[in-house]
């Protein structure tokens, strides 16, 4: 009985030793594949040091405002102004001295009005080529997109007269035009130009405080239009550019405020 004694003992360690060792876990007892050794929790990805907030669509819609460019400094009897003058740099001269703008006279790009209207304390005119495959490419080629355009001042009645060289009232049908290929479609649709168009003649209908009785004629060839002046109109400046970034929406505009 002694004898067994040690053993019995002996036994009875073993199996609490068993019994204190940890569990392996199933991952340790399970050999893990390559895959699953490899994998690690990603890291989030740094945020920008200066993100900006996204645009709206009504933002991302607008179109750009065109910037302007130096006004010419070079002196001339009568000023000229470019068409990407910017119209807080143009000057203000007399309405009596009159003024030149425009493109050169030499340069044939046959314009039709788009639009005539009669603001607050200014006149502004809108224009579109003709509707045809040669005056458009005249177009096209033109570096200056204004027609050339003389303001003279008529003392006996105050009268401002404003004519434009080489341009008529009614654009003409591009699909009635000798040489009006698919490029031709293209290019208006492309810069969503609304041949054919046609402006009436006659009376503009407003006045302002700066002039009255504004109206449209043409012969046909050049265009005029009449501005009688009120006493208030001592100074203009012209002011141009485009309604679209392209410069195939090319406009004017003649602004009036009192003499200093």
């Amino acid at each position: 009985m002694t004898g067994k004694l040690p053993l019995f003992f002996c036994a009875l360690a073993a199996l609490s030793l068993a019994a204190c060792a940890p569990a392996a876990s199933p991952a340790e007892s399970a050999a893990p594949s390559h895959a699953a050794a490899a994998a690690s929790v990603p890291s989030p990805s740094p945020l920008p040091a200066e993100s900006a907030p996204a645009a709206s669509p009504a933002e991302s819609a607008a179109p750009p405002t065109p910037e302007p460019s130096d006004v010419p400094s070079e002196p001339s009897d009568l000023p000229a102004f470019s068409p990407a003058q910017a119209s807080e740099e143009a000057a203000w001269i007399p309405c009596e001295q009159g003024a030149r703008f425009g493109g050169d006279p030499e340069v044939d790009c046959p314009l039709a009005v788009w639009d005539a209207r009669v603001g607050l304390n200014d006149l502004s005119v809108s224009f579109l080529p003709q509707g045809n495959a040669d005056a458009m490419s005249a177009f096209i080629d033109a570096e200056i997109r204004i027609p050339p355009t003389e303001v003279t001042y008529a003392e006996e009645n105050r009268a401002l007269l404003i004519r434009m060289e080489g341009v008529v009232l009614d654009t003409g049908d591009p699909r009635e035009a000798a040489g009006s290929d698919d490029w031709v479609y293209d290019f208006m649709e492309e810069f969503g130009l609304p041949l054919p168009a046609s402006f009436p003649m006659g009376s503009l209908g407003e006045d302002n405080g700066f002039f009255r009785n504004a109206a449209i004629s043409s012969d046909g060839t050049d265009t005029l239009i009449t501005l009688l002046l009120t006493d208030r109109a001592g100074e203009l400046r012209v002011e141009s550019g485009t309604l679209d970034r392209e410069g195939m929406q090319p406009w004017f505009r003649i602004v009036f405020q009192e003499a200093p």
